[in-house]
């Protein structure tokens, strides 16, 4: 079993708090999970290869965690991707992406490259290259397809991501599976019950979770970091954390 390596391309909400970049991070070198806006552009800054990826993972529709994937679909066409790559998302992920796609780069999708998409409803797991996924439907923005979290076995870790979402069991679950819990913390006290806030949220994740696991959270505004307590990480804008 080795060291878990996590490079967060960005860790702001949808409204981009101050001058936070959107929300997304890089598991073992491996796996992006969330699409944000800017991701192209930050995976560039912390030299991380667009080409080096096995694939996407999506938790839901909201344009924060999914209006990126058009321009790594352009930089895999024309900077000779050879590889298969992996698109995992709820349903729907497929029908979405590739109409925005169609819209907005006519031919992207028309690529040298085979691209594999997977569409999980709660509940299921998929087996991947280097990793093992099982998806729980968390509470979120009920007019989508489906709102997830995961559960990611890789490299022997067990690192589990919430996704957006309000306090619920599947939170908790994947709290008390996993040795490295990535949530998001949109806020310190503001009671929104899709989303989890410092003050009423975090201490009872927290609780869940072994005590020998470590909680890094994102999604942020500036003030949950300034406000975070001991023992809990708060990700920062191109960090990367070894653990």
């Amino acid at each position: 079993m080795g060291d878990l390596d996590l490079a967060f391309i960005g860790t702001g909400n949808a409204f981009a708090p101050g001058g936070l970049c959107w929300n997304g991070f890089v598991a073992g070198g491996r796996y992006l999970f969330e699409a944000p806006p800017q991701a192209l552009q930050s995976l560039n800054r912390m030299g991380i290869d667009p080409n080096e990826l096995d694939g996407v993972v999506i938790s839901h529709h909201h344009g924060d965690h999914f209006l990126g994937l058009p321009f790594l679909l352009l930089h895999w066409k024309y900077f000779q991707r050879s590889r298969p790559a992996y698109i995992v998302g709820p349903p729907r992920t497929r029908e979405l992406a590739e109409a925005i796609c169609r819209t907005v780069y006519p031919g992207v999708l028309d690529a040298p490259y085979e691209l594999r998409w997977v569409e999980l409803a709660g509940g299921e797991s998929v087996d991947l290259p280097g990793i093992r996924l099982s998806a729980r439907a968390v509470q979120h923005d009920t007019r989508l397809s489906l709102n997830l979290g995961y559960l990611a076995e890789l490299g022997g870790r067990r690192l589990a991501y919430t996704g957006d979402t309000g306090l619920c069991d599947a939170v908790l679950e994947l709290a008390a599976e996993s040795q490295v819990l990535v949530a998001e913390c949109s806020s310190v006290d503001e009671r929104v019950p899709i989303h989890l806030n410092l003050v009423d949220d975090i201490p009872k994740v927290r609780a869940a979770m072994r005590p020998a696991s470590t909680l890094i959270l994102t999604h942020l505004t500036p003030d949950v970091a300034a406000a975070a307590p001991a023992g809990t990480l708060v990700a920062r804008d191109l960090e990367r954390f070894r653990l």
